[in-house]
């Protein structure tokens, strides 16, 4: 029995954006005393749980590609996010992380994939993994490749507003909900699980 899903960007909407050392602009963590996760962020996961989805994470992690940081930078990020989500008592369990990006520097790391967003591959994994529907599920992002990602896979979307991730963001996509912040998404969305949504 399928059931419905909430998948989730990880930086913009659960981890705060950083500045990038490189080209200056919010990016990515790439040390884990950098990591911080967004106001509202675990009430948001709670919510969303308490409605009953199942919930994953689906995030590209090109920096390693790039020569930003290591795979072990990445790692350590990425376990410290979980650690935090957990101790604010929101674990996700499901994490996919795509680590190529198709301009990058290391070799066996750039490629153009079916993984990194928009592509649809770590959605449709999640999918078959926690046997989800995606008709009834939920793709929350921050920016235009989330939404491109949850268009493709057939399920409803939500744009995150977080300022620091604008410039990822065109403004010319339609998209089901709008919200600042995965807070006010998740209940927007828990009401429309309940048949309710205005």
């Amino acid at each position: 029995m399928t059931r419905a899903g909430v998948l989730l960007d990880r930086d913009g909407v659960l981890v705060e954006p950083v500045e990038d050392p490189v080209d200056h602009r919010p990016e990515s963590p790439l040390r884990v005393q950098d990591v911080r996760l967004v106001p509202g962020a675990a009430r948001g996961i709670a919510c969303l749980r308490a409605a009953g989805f199942e919930l994953a994470v689906v995030t590209n992690q090109p920096a390693a590609s790039k020569g930003k940081a290591s795979l072990v930078d990445l790692d350590a990020v990425a376990t410290r996010a979980r650690e935090l989500l957990a101790a604010a008592g929101a674990p996700v369990e499901h994490w996919y992380t795509c680590l190529h990006h198709p301009s990058g520097v290391v070799p066996e790391l750039t490629c153009d994939c079916d993984c990194r967003k928009p592509a649809p591959g770590m959605l449709l994994q999640a999918a078959v993994d926690l046997d989800l529907d995606l008709s009834k599920s939920w793709m929350i992002g921050d920016s235009d490749g989330d939404m491109l990602a949850g268009r493709a896979v057939g399920a409803r979307t939500v744009l995150i507003e977080h300022a620091g991730s604008a410039h990822r963001r065109s403004g010319l996509l339609t998209v089901d909900l709008v919200a600042a912040d995965l807070e006010h998404a998740a209940a927007r969305i828990a009401t429309s699980a309940a048949g309710c949504l205005r």
